[in-house]
């Protein structure tokens, strides 16, 4: 009478690093688009932090900011994004700009909010 050996053959491991891999392949550039996604939310809240700092200076100074320290917002010195503002020559309107590169690729990611608190994703980093 033959004995079998308990354990796993070479063609049943294989197999399963196969499934292990074409699950991998599915599921990694979902996983990156999220994580890119997830980035974009600092760009939205920082941008809304902007057009309320802008608004509440407004109220106080009759005009927008074109210096964001001069508003009272904390942006994290960790930041993905660099943040700029750019006013109109009578300071009656502003658009504030969100700009990063979030996923490793040449292309920038890019956000903007106005004075009519409309944010827009002019440049979207992240492809559907």
């Amino acid at each position: 009478m033959k004995t079998r050996q308990a354990g796993l053959s070479l063609i049943e491991i294989m197999i399963t690093l196969i499934i292990v891999a074409v699950i991998t392949g599915l599921a990694y550039p979902r996983y990156q688009k999220m994580v890119s996604r997830s980035k974009q939310t600092e760009a939205k809240t920082i941008l809304q932090a902007i057009y309320v700092g802008q608004d509440l200076y407004k109220t106080a100074n009759q005009v927008y900011s074109a210096n964001l320290e001069m508003l009272d917002i904390q942006i994290p010195l960790d930041a993905k994004y660099t943040y700029s503002t750019k006013i109109a020559e009578n300071g009656s309107a502003f658009v504030a700009t969100a700009v990063a590169n979030i996923d490793g690729d040449p292309a920038l990611d890019e956000w903007q909010i106005d004075h009519r608190n409309q944010l827009v994703n002019s440049v979207n980093d992240v492809i559907e």
